[in-house]
């Protein structure tokens, strides 16, 4: 058995995992990387990241990385929870079981430290080691498009590939961290969160932070810019194969009809072929795509993981991380 230390990691650390993470997910060349880890683990609103390292000497061979994320449950407690989002092991040291040493760790610490549980959404390579390791299908997640026309659909129907991680240029609406700066657009837009199941403890810093990281260009439409409590609509576009996609983060609305038009003008002003959402609430407007989305799992820690039909998530709880 291979004599590897395991331990938190630290700041002195962020240089050799920053590098370990490049390497080991071909992010070599993206400019914009170091700075997407740092927003996403260090100026997260539910707090910074838990993270440990695998050690070969003094060597980090191994990372693990979990995202802290806080809901409000059903009957509007909150609830501390954190998703499984970043490893990475050394090529060299692949195969030796890192990975599932460091989870396995990350799991025992997190439980001993009250957080509830963790989630994720793992894809067919890394999903048979989660569930290996006590993690559970929650259920597949409800994905639905708009598109703009036949042409769009077959386009989409074409492009069953990986989208790029940043966002296209768009003019339509507004920069979304100008606007959310006023608290105003914020406060009426949180006045339509989801209000119900297990839900993002949506706040305005949480909306300023998660549509803050200016590559993801994210933009807010709202329906009368003059009042913002009128509804909106968050979202960016994105490349995906030959396909021009809108991806609606966060659909924030007092009714179905006003978030089917807004969702409507997302896809006729931004020439995008379709939008692509959860069909949650008002965004279940959306047409369906049966078996198409994300797979949700769960694992407890200090709390059992809640029941499929209590989860109320958008596409900005799950995209990106």
């Amino acid at each position: 058995m291979d004599d590897f230390v395991v331990r938190r990691a630290t700041a002195a650390d962020r240089g050799a995992v920053t590098d370990l993470l490049r390497i080991s997910l071909g992010k070599e060349d993206d400019p914009h990387y170091e700075a997407f880890l740092d927003w996403k683990h260090q100026q997260n609103p539910f707090g910074v990241s838990p993270a440990w390292v695998a050690l070969d000497g003094s060597r980090v061979v191994g990372y693990r990385t979990l995202l802290r994320w806080r809901f409000i449950s059903a009957d509007g407690k909150p609830v501390s929870a954190v998703r499984a989002v970043d490893t990475a092991t050394d090529p060299e040291y692949r195969g030796r079981g890192l990975f599932r040493l460091l989870t396995l760790g990350a799991v025992a610490d997190l439980t001993r430290e009250g957080d509830a549980f963790v989630f994720n959404t793992p894809n067919d390579s890394s999903r048979p080691g989660y569930l290996s390791m006590g993690w559970s299908p929650v259920r597949r997640l409800p994905v639905g498009v708009l598109p703009s026309g036949p042409g769009s659909l077959a386009r989409m129907l074409r492009s069953r590939t990986a989208s790029l991680l940043w966002s296209e240029v768009t003019d339509v609406g507004m920069d979304a961290s100008e606007a959310l700066a006023h608290d105003a657009i914020c406060d009426g837009l949180l006045a339509h969160a989801p209000a119900a199941g297990l839900r993002t403890d949506r706040t305005r810093e949480y909306l300023r932070w998660r549509t803050s990281f200016e590559p993801l260009r994210y933009r807010v439409l709202l329906r009368d810019p003059g009042d913002p409590a009128a509804g909106g609509v968050i979202f960016r576009v994105r490349k995906r194969g030959a396909g021009l996609e809108a991806v609606i983060a966060e659909l924030l609305v007092p009714s179905a009809r006003v978030g089917i038009g807004l969702l409507r003008r997302v896809v006729a002003e931004t020439g995008a072929d379709y939008a692509i959402g959860l069909r949650t609430g008002p965004s279940a407007g959306l047409l369906p795509l049966p078996g198409q989305g994300p797979l949700l799992t769960g694992r407890p820690l200090a709390r059992a993981v809640p029941p499929a039909k209590e989860w109320a998530l958008t596409m900005g709880d799950i995209e990106l991380f």
